[in-house]
């Protein structure tokens, strides 16, 4: 009996794993069986990697991206916009990890839980997917930017709306260039910039440190400094572009102040600055219709007296992604808080049957109201007194940071920003636009804002 008992022992935990696995296989079919079946390398999908019978891609106007004809997919006519929409859309291949060919991939697809990927074309469930980006403003960002490297972001800060998510360098879906993984002119091309790429913020990154200034220091606005064009903290050097003189806050943001604002980052310390950061996006993630976006990192654990100061003004070891920044300038826009951004604006049922729009939810709180609308007044006060307002728009009331982040010693590659916001109420738009090596902010960031904002101005209202 004792041997019998021994003996059954193995054969029960085998029974027992067993059922464990059959347990596991089900819980894993039901959740990933879509993801397994869209897979290119299922040789039972048709042409085109399974989306040769997959439904249609549009933008906020109805225009066609991207459609299966003849088992055979397709794309938009026109070759800029090709190029330009790609890092939303994405391509054939699954090579753009948020591309929406990529995410919604099964959608498309018309996959089944019951008939998986079986039903005849005919009776193909393939959702369509309309998108929120205006593809005329997607264009012209993508040739405002050209040759170089960068992202533009554009979003209705009432609606969520995104308008814009703009990667260079992209490429035709047609024609994949051969040399795509060696050749340096396409280096991140199958990346989205917009979404996943963080970057040095410089001197967009005041707008953060006055805000903890605002929140933290009673004396905030009142503190004055007198700029030589250098400072030293921490027994090393912050140099300044140039002397700013006498300044107060608004003046400092205005002359964009490394001093000013590196003093300002000391006095504050390390955990209100981090806390202030975190509020607005940093050390986080954003999730956009089920896209993941890059993380924005603020970290001065280690950081010394001259390092948090160099934080202060976006440099050190900050990073952050177009997104965030856009979001951000979305909340100073709208009192603290924005809608959140969506990319998808309608999906129909399986069979065509049309859903009705979807609406955003409004975003968390990243900024107390009175805050927000002292960084309002400063950015708008900056662009009046600094930049000019024809610089941006000739129809639009435009609010705006610039930023130049040196991402070497000599700073002659430095990334170009800017990021603001529209206050017309017609046309409630929040950007970001990055030049990678642009040099100066106003002089590579601001004509691509300028131009894009032109095109949503004429094409885009609320």
């Amino acid at each position: 009996m004792k041997k019998t008992r021994t003996r059954a022992i193995p054969v029960l935990l085998l029974t027992a794993a067993f059922f464990v696995g059959i347990i596991y296989f089900v819980f894993n079919l039901s959740i990933h069986s879509s993801q397994w079946a869209s897979e290119p390398t299922n040789g039972h999908l048709s042409d085109n990697d399974g989306l040769g019978n997959s439904g249609t891609i549009t933008d906020r106007n109805g225009v066609i991206l991207a459609q299966s004809i003849d088992g055979k997919r397709v794309y938009n006519d026109d070759y800029s916009t090709r190029c330009a929409c790609l890092p939303v859309v994405g391509d054939n291949s699954v090579n753009n990890s948020t591309a929406i060919q990529t995410r919604y991939r099964s959608e498309l697809s018309g996959y089944s839980f019951v008939f998986g990927l079986g039903l005849p074309s005919q009776f193909n469930s393939g959702q369509n997917i309309q998108l929120t980006i205006d593809s005329d403003v997607q264009r012209t960002a993508y040739e405002a930017l050209g040759s170089n490297k960068g992202a533009v972001v554009v979003f209705n800060y009432k609606t969520g709306d995104i308008l814009c998510l703009a990667s260079t360098p992209t490429y035709d879906p047609y024609n994949k260039p051969e040399d795509i993984e060696t050749n340096d002119a396409y280096e991140g091309a199958y990346l989205n910039r917009a979404l996943s790429s963080a970057y040095p913020p410089g001197s967009t990154f005041k707008l953060v440190t006055s805000a903890a200034a605002l929140r933290f220091l009673d004396d905030a606005e009142h503190r004055e400094f007198d700029c030589t064009g250098s400072t030293e903290i921490g027994g090393r050097t912050i140099n300044c572009y140039d002397v700013s003189g006498h300044v107060d806050m608004k003046d400092a943001l205005m002359y964009s102040c490394n001093g000013y604002f590196a003093h300002l980052a000391v006095d504050l310390g390390k955990k209100q600055m981090t806390t202030q950061a975190g509020d607005m996006g940093f050390n986080n993630t954003w999730t956009i219709d089920g896209i993941v976006t890059g993380k924005s990192i603020y970290n001065v654990s280690k950081a010394d007296d001259n390092d948090l100061a160099w934080s202060g003004v976006g440099q050190y070891t900050v990073l952050e992604t177009p997104i965030n920044m856009a979001i951000r300038s979305a909340a100073i826009a709208n009192g603290g808080t924005s809608a959140k951004p969506m990319l998808i604006k309608n999906m129909s049922a399986p069979f065509g049957v049309s859903l009705p729009d979807r609406t955003s939810s409004e975003g968390r709180r990243i900024l107390q109201k009175d805050i927000a609308d002292k960084l309002s007044d400063m950015m708008d006060y900056t662009v009046q007194n600094y930049y000019g307002k024809g610089s941006f728009s000739s129809t639009l009331d435009v609010c705006a940071k610039t930023g130049t982040a040196e991402i070497s010693e000599s700073g002659s590659d430095a990334h170009a920003w800017v990021t603001g916001f529209t206050k017309d109420k017609d046309c409630p738009l929040a950007f970001a636009v990055i030049v990678e090596n642009g040099n100066s902010g106003f002089g590579a960031a601001v004509p691509v804002a300028s131009a894009v904002l032109n095109e949503a101005a004429k094409n885009y209202t609320e």
